[in-house]
């Protein structure tokens, strides 16, 4: 596995794996019952920053990671046109909103704990303002996201490397994600990640499967 399009293949699945563990964290391990309000806000983070933490690093700085390596496997794979160069531009966005909502996440953790005893309403006010930042950044509207998935299965689906049912499911995706910005349809980010999860096992498939060249 030394050609970047077999790396590309094996970071798709390793996105798709940290997605399955971030939904069986947020909804498995780490448990919001009891808590309440801003103080119990608080307390949550205080209680569970191991496990947040963990959760966020995995979610976001680690998986930015990978993405880095599948965006420019991708840009190798598609032949060259503008196109190509657009969806890889706003890959390496969504990778660069990756990273800064995971460090924004674990910055901010970091500071609510260090205030919560001292100045307990200056933590909450923290929380709130790094939540909604991160929250921005990289979950609650999934546009760039969306964009550069649909855009790359188009471009798959066109030369291609991926077949007319995997081009079209990423497009649909993409599509689901890029709707996200749309006031009150905030919450189909959780069908946007679900949908990740099929398409990066599907397209991580299909790269580990072309022919390897020396990249």
């Amino acid at each position: 596995m030394t050609s970047l399009t077999k790396w590309g293949g094996a970071s798709a699945l390793a996105i798709a794996a940290s997605y399955i563990f971030g939904f069986a964290m947020f909804l498995g391990v780490i448990d919001r019952t009891g808590y309440e309000g801003g103080a119990g806000n608080i307390d949550f983070v205080i209680d569970q920053h191991a496990m947040l933490s963990l959760a966020i690093t995995v979610l976001y700085p680690l998986a930015a990671v990978a993405l880095c390596l599948l965006v420019v496997a991708i840009r190798r794979a598609i032949p060259d046109s503008g196109w190509s160069e657009v969806a890889a531009m706003f890959g390496a966005i969504w990778a660069a909103l990756l990273f800064a909502s995971g460090f924004v996440g674990l910055t901010g953790m970091q500071s609510v704990v260090s205030l919560a005893t001292d100045a307990p309403d200056i933590a909450q006010s923290t929380w709130a303002a790094v939540a909604s930042v991160q929250d921005a950044l990289g979950g609650g509207i999934e546009l760039v996201g969306g964009l550069w998935m649909a855009l790359v299965s188009w471009l798959a689906m066109r030369c291609g490397i991926a077949s007319r049912a995997l081009g079209g499911t990423g497009i649909l995706v993409g599509a689901v994600g890029c709707v996200t910005v749309i006031p009150g349809l905030g919450d189909l980010v959780d069908l946007f990640g679900l949908g990740q999860i099929v398409w990066f096992c599907w397209i991580g498939t299909v790269l580990l499967r072309l022919p390897a060249r020396a990249n």
